[in-house]
């Protein structure tokens, strides 16, 4: 319960205070009640509780009735509040019990929220691109370092070494769909992520082939389309290198003689999509390795090797500038 008393009774009250302590700082620190309560108390701006005016009034010697108090229940402003609040809500919207009142105050939120800029959005359409090799790249590298939920497409990679090819694929992704994705760098990672954050691309990704997901569970495999065309073939194949490639020098001794050879790796833990990886190295022309323990595809041959970087190529600077800094120290193509 609460005290609630009129200006002349709050005059009289703390004139008393004022005269017998010497002030309202005095009274605060005598009786341990914060000064600034006591200053809404003496304004009236805040009710008293009711056992704290009890105290109040006993300290000063005064009786309760002699300040003809009002008592009110706790939270008693709550009702007039809701009162006032839905008289407020009536002017505005009218009386939403009914269709017409709904129909109101529908229109009037629609309208606030376009003034503030802060309208709900639909699903932004995208733009669905044809089959394409810029879309087989694509591709290529959502099934390299890609992953899919189900609303966005990312793509994660080292800050460090691929944060050029990760700006081409945020260039990719803008072609292709109109759509322009975040760039966020995590330097406690030392990761850059790629973000496109729209359902229809998702959908448009996983109709076309990227499952949602993990990927391995997934049992990922390249889609027919791309299998089907060459030209997708390579694309695909450059964009998955791009991500999850590797060009090294083989360096080894023999006979306390030094040889060494270029390499090509693409490593990927889906089985079924190192086969097609395999196949489309076949169908290419070239001569991939690899053993089922594995899970790397290999090229080793060094005239292949080149020829990859001429007809495939790269997108990711920092596969092409070890290649140009290892073929140089390979004695064959120096």
């Amino acid at each position: 319960m609460r005290v609630k008393i009129s200006k002349n009774e709050r005059k009289k009250l703390f004139t008393a205070v004022i005269e017998r302590y010497g002030g309202i700082k005095k009274f605060s620190d005598k009786t341990k009640i914060n000064r600034r309560t006591l200053n809404d108390w003496q304004r009236g701006a805040t009710t008293i509780p009711l056992e704290k005016f009890n105290k109040f009034v006993k300290i000063l010697d005064f009786k309760v009735n002699d300040f003809l108090p009002q008592i009110i229940p706790d939270f008693w402003h709550i009702k007039e509040a809701s009162r006032k609040g839905g008289l407020a809500r009536f002017s505005k919207y009218g009386n939403i019990g009914t269709a017409e009142g709904r129909r109101r105050g529908g229109l009037t939120s629609i309208a606030i929220h376009k003034k503030n800029g802060t309208l709900f959005n639909n699903i932004k359409p995208i733009k669905k691109s044809s089959k394409s090799e810029k879309l087989a790249e694509f591709f290529g590298i959502m099934f390299g370092d890609g992953h899919l939920s189900n609303y966005q497409a990312s793509v994660t990679t080292s800050s460090e070494t691929d944060k050029e090819h990760a700006l081409h694929t945020k260039k990719l992704i803008q072609e292709l769909f109109n759509i322009k994705p975040s760039f966020k760098i995590r330097k406690q990672e030392n990761v850059v992520i790629v973000v496109a954050s729209s359902r229809n691309l998702v959908k448009f990704l996983n109709k076309n082939g990227m499952p949602i997901g993990n990927k391995i569970e997934n049992k990922l495999t390249a889609p027919d389309w791309i299998k089907n065309n060459s030209l997708y073939r390579k694309a695909f194949i450059r964009g998955l290198f791009d991500t999850d490639g590797c060009v090294y020098l083989d360096t080894h001794r023999i006979n306390k003689k030094t040889y060494k050879h270029l390499g090509l790796t693409i490593t990927s833990y889906a089985d079924n999509l190192i086969l097609d990886i395999i196949d489309f190295l076949r169908s290419l022309g070239f001569s991939p390795t690899n053993r089922k323990t594995q899970k790397s595809v290999f090229l080793r041959r060094q005239q292949e090797i080149v020829r990859y970087f001429k007809e495939i190529g790269t997108n990711n600077p920092k596969h092409y500038n070890r290649y140009i800094k290892f073929i140089g120290e390979v004695p064959k193509w120096s």
